[in-house]
């Protein structure tokens, strides 16, 4: 964990209300898992507080996040200007730890997909992504995926299936079977009750990373809870034992 100097080289409309913003850190983060995030500072002093991301991309000096502009901190973000400098403290959490001989399928719903972007690129072509988006609009964002088979759902039925993702999953979820599936995903706590429900007949292995609110990024604030079934230490820190837990940890 480091906290790095950088400034802003890029920050673009991607598609709607989403951004893509890259920077170039004065050193490298170093070794990056998919799933983890950073903690970003918003270059206005009116905003005190940082705020996570979930590292979309990482090569060399380079990190790149993708966000939606959803609240005064992320509006502010998206008028930084290139050139502008920020202070990146990461990575940070415990992130995806895909396991060996299993067939992966990852699932994501609308800015979820930044969260497994960056794990879809470490499984290569081996993933199939089940991606859940509000309209056509919003499926943009996986449009730089190549080589990984696609499966897409707009709750609008614009493109794709009609409904929401997982219960695209539903429908096709019985062409694993026998092929020994894991299951991997992102997006809000709605999306991830509903996968349990699916998954629970047969316990298929499914690691989730968990959306949040965080204020510190490093476990010391302690607020980011979430239940867990632990009996003897049942709330965990998202920021620290997390983002990414075990579907079948979670007391959803």
């Amino acid at each position: 964990m480091n906290d790095i100097p950088a400034k802003i080289t890029g920050n673009d409309r991607v598609t709607g209300g989403y951004r893509r913003l890259t920077v170039r850190l004065e050193r490298p983060l170093g070794r990056v898992s998919p799933g983890q995030f950073v903690m970003l500072e918003v270059p206005d002093r009116d905003i005190f507080l940082r705020r996570p991301f979930s590292i979309y991309g990482s090569r060399g000096r380079t990190l790149t996040i993708v966000y939606r502009v959803v609240g005064k901190g992320t509006d502010a973000l998206s008028a930084a200007a290139r050139g502008t400098s920020l202070m990146v403290l990461g990575p940070l959490g415990r992130g995806f730890a895909p396991g060996r001989g299993k067939t992966p399928i990852v699932v994501a719903g609308g800015i979820g997909y930044a969260g497994i972007r960056m794990l879809l690129r470490r499984l290569g072509g081996r993933a199939t992504l089940f991606f859940g988006a509000a309209g056509e609009e919003e499926l943009r964002l996986a449009e730089d995926l190549e080589g990984t088979k696609i499966f897409a759902s707009t709750m609008d039925g614009t493109r794709g299936f009609a409904g929401d993702v997982v219960s695209l999953l539903g429908q096709r979820l019985g062409e694993w079977r026998g092929k020994d599936p894991e299951v991997f995903a992102c997006g809000p706590s709605g999306m991830l009750k509903s996968l349990k429900a699916l998954l629970e007949p047969d316990r298929i292995p499914c690691q989730v990373s968990v959306e949040e609110r965080m204020a510190c990024g490093m476990g010391l604030c302690f607020g980011c809870v979430i239940a867990t079934r632990d009996e003897t230490n049942p709330y965990k820190r998202v920021c620290k034992e997390g983002p990414v837990f075990s579907l079948w940890d979670l007391s959803l």
